[in-house]
């Protein structure tokens, strides 16, 4: 092993060690755990774009937390000790699928007709008062409230316009008033001092605790059974409520372990076909309505029968038909539940909404990837999604660090926990654990590309990224299907089935829907539009009045 191939390795053991310290997870002794095997060095920053963080790192730390935690419960189950390893030259592909390779269907790239001409999703607007803000609409609904809230148009030149109409703090005010998804850049030590970033800086990546314990008879919380299992997670029932990247990402981690993943969408909710073929490998997909009784107590008896549950929804959009955590611990005490969400579970901002974008502008990581870069604004990370997969990655391992100490009798299985990953928290944890800076003299090495995963789904062949850990017992892997239409699947967990029959179900009539969503959707546009004109109206008798004060 030579001196660049030796730090490269320091490195990721150092950094493998504070990621599993920072969740309270031991690491592997010689002993007990799986022995780790690490290959290859940390490719040169130039060549991976990691000149202020390190792609690598992150896309292969998190993975490899996840392997390691898997095997020692696998371990604890009765199983075989093994080995995991890693590939660093390939580790940077893994922050978003599209770094290293092109997924494809059919040997066509995924659709990406939604997004196409969309002026909030890829651009950084400057405001009146020369600061930068990040305005999101990641979903075509989001276009059309920016639209309405700022009385522009869908053309860049048009928002770049009506948002440079605005102070950045009157606009945030505006957007938090609309509820819309919306951040301000700030460096590191503005969002340290601010009063959402000080109570997260006090927190680790992601806060877990323990909640209130009950007992109920109608309780499924039990333990695995004693035989050894197959894979790690066998038997784990997870119950992901989810959109997006991160919370079916976090559902697709489990499943490569061996959880039994059912991944539910609302009736009438949309994703990306690029974001739905990637984060959701290896688990069921079906569609509830909340708005239906008969769907709403088909998912209370899913949740009484989980062992983990796992939304990202901003706060209050699941709890409003009932479903809090007092009340889904009341039915299933031992439940771990884990929200995702973009400022965490508490603080000033732990209801407001946000994406990956959000995160990285609120931290400092979008100030630290502009800093002696030309005019010095900021700038997106590279491939400008990296929290999403990572929190995926951080939401599973904090799950998986529960399980394990259940397995190892350190906590009860009728004890309930609530787990609280973060976009925005994931991008202070790649803040302090993963700048390059951290790494001096590490990385001189040719990167790789990733390995490919193939097969026949329902959509059509998929060819996208292989996980990157390899594991000699348990190999990670997708069982049963590896890929499912969005929505086909029935809602029981995989290899559960209750035999519930969905043949007796009956669909609302098209004027129910409009009646209890899309007319909501309308009104909704029309607060919103509402909103804007007044905010306006008082910001620029605000600005006139402060331009005359200014003059005399």
């Amino acid at each position: 092993m030579n001196r660049q191939t030796d730090l490269s390795h320091i490195s990721a053991f150092t950094t493998l060690a504070d990621i599993l310290a920072d969740f309270q997870i031991p690491l592997p002794s010689t002993t007990n755990g799986p022995e780790i095997i690490l290959t290859g060095e940390i490719p040169s920053p130039e060549l991976t774009k990691s000149q202020r963080i390190n792609l690598t790192l992150i896309g292969a730390i998190p993975a490899l937390a996840n392997a390691v935690v898997a095997a020692t419960i696998f371990e604890a189950r009765g199983g075989s000790r093994q080995r995991v390893e890693i590939d660093l030259r390939r580790g940077h592909n893994y922050i978003d699928p599209d770094i290293g390779m092109t997924p494809s269907l059919n040997g066509q790239e995924i659709t990406l007709d939604l997004v196409a001409g969309n002026p909030f999703l890829r651009n950084i607007f400057e405001t009146r008062d020369g600061k930068w803000v990040v305005l999101s609409a990641v979903y075509v609904d989001l276009a059309y409230k920016w639209t309405a809230l700022l009385d522009c148009s869908m053309a860049e030149s048009s928002a770049r316009a009506a948002v440079k109409m605005w102070n950045a703090a009157d606009l945030e005010a505006l957007a938090a008033k609309a509820e819309m998804p919306m951040a301000i850049c700030r460096s590191e030590k503005e969002w340290n001092t601010h009063p959402q970033g000080s109570v997260m800086t006090g927190q680790p990546i992601v806060p877990i605790e323990p909640a209130k314990k009950r007992s109920s008879p109608s309780s499924n919380c039990s333990p695995f059974p004693a035989t050894v299992p197959d894979r790690p997670l066998s038997g784990l029932k997870v119950l992901a409520v989810t959109h997006a990247i991160a919370g079916p990402g976090a559902g697709r981690t489990l499943a490569e372990h061996g959880a039994s993943v059912l991944q539910v969408m609302f009736t009438h909710g949309f994703e990306h076909a690029f974001v739905y073929t990637y984060a959701n490998l290896g688990t069921a997909s079906t569609r509830l309505s909340l708005n239906k009784d008969s769907d709403r107590q088909r998912l209370w008896t899913l949740i009484r029968d989980a062992h983990v549950w796992i939304d990202s929804y901003r706060e209050g959009a699941i709890r409003k038909f009932g479903y809090s955590d007092t009340a889904m611990h009341n039915v299933n005490p031992g439940l771990i539940i884990t929200h995702i969400r973009c400022y965490g579970s508490s603080g000033p901002w732990a209801w407001k909404p946000g994406f990956d974008m959000q995160g990285s502008a609120s931290s400092g990581l979008m100030c630290l990837m502009g800093e002696g870069l030309g005019d010095g604004r900021p700038r997106w990370p590279p491939g400008m999604v990296i929290n999403d997969y990572t929190t995926a990655y951080f939401a599973a391992l904090a799950v998986m660090g529960i399980v394990l100490r259940r397995v190892n009798g350190e906590s009860d299985w009728d004890q309930g926990w609530v787990v609280s990953p973060s976009l925005c928290g994931t991008a202070m944890g790649i803040l302090r654990f993963f700048k390059t800076e951290r790494f001096p003299g590490t990385g001189s090495g040719e990167p790789l590309s990733p390995e490919m995963l193939e097969g026949d789904t329902s959509l059509g062949y998929l060819k996208t990224l292989a996980p990157l850990p390899k594991m000699s017992a348990t190999p990670v892997a997708y069982q049963g299907d590896l890929l499912v239409t969005m929505g086909s699947s029935r809602p029981v967990f995989p290899g559960f089935d209750d035999g519930y029959d969905i043949r007796a179900l009956t669909p609302m009539s098209k004027e129910g829907v409009v009646h209890s969503f899309a007319a909501g959707v309308v009104k909704k546009l029309e607060r919103i539009r509402m909103l804007g004109e007044e905010e306006r109206k008082a910001r620029d008798k605000a600005y006139d009045i402060a331009r005359k004060a200014a003059v005399l």
